[in-house]
């Protein structure tokens, strides 16, 4: 069971989150009405509970915004480092060194890309960090962060459960400060 601060916490993660997705607003507050970028003129927002009751799969003719592109480009880059970091594990280096390394990447001091060096960025990364880094940085190392927790809870392995922890904590700590406006 979660503790007040671990809601707390929970929910200001996807609140940054909801400013690059918003469709999980209806997730933190489904009283807010639909975003207007999801308004397909006739006042029924699409998300995955919309309030007419669709199940958020219309079609809608309009391109998507920028942000959409992000979420999945650090998911799918935070899901490849997991699993290298546990072939590492399984090649006999240890987790906490792997990750640490990762860590320091993920959550640089800004206006630095927080992106491990090791993997490409995307373009749409770096045009979005250069428009709105306040945003965009919190939100890379949150959604990383709540990846890596995911491997923490489904791993038996205790080193690299601790590693994946230990460094999902380390970027939701970045990610609360940065978009708090300190570094």
């Amino acid at each position: 069971m979660a503790t007040a601060s671990r809601a707390a916490l929970t929910v200001e993660v996807m609140e940054m989150l909801a400013h690059y997705d918003p469709r999980l607003w209806e997730l933190i507050d489904p009283d807010v009405p639909p975003h207007p970028i999801h308004d397909n003129g006739g006042g029924l927002g699409i998300g995955f509970r919309s309030a007419a009751g669709g199940d958020g799969a219309r079609l809608n003719p309009q391109p998507l915004p920028p942000g959409y592109g992000l979420l999945p480009a650090v998911r799918d880059m935070s899901v490849s480092v997991a699993e290298a970091t546990i072939a590492a594990s399984l090649a006999g280096r240890k987790p906490a060194e792997v990750l640490r390394e990762v860590g320091d990447d993920i959550c640089p001091e800004p206006p630095k890309m927080p992106w491990p060096k090791k993997w490409p960025v995307p373009v749409t990364l770096q045009q979005q960090l250069l428009a709105d880094p306040q945003r965009v940085s919190p939100a890379v190392q949150a959604t990383a962060a709540l990846v890596f927790q995911s491997y923490a809870q489904r791993t038996t392995d205790k080193s690299l459960s601790t590693a994946f922890t230990d460094l999902a904590d380390r970027l939701l700590e970045r990610a609360l400060k940065t978009a708090n406006g300190s570094s």
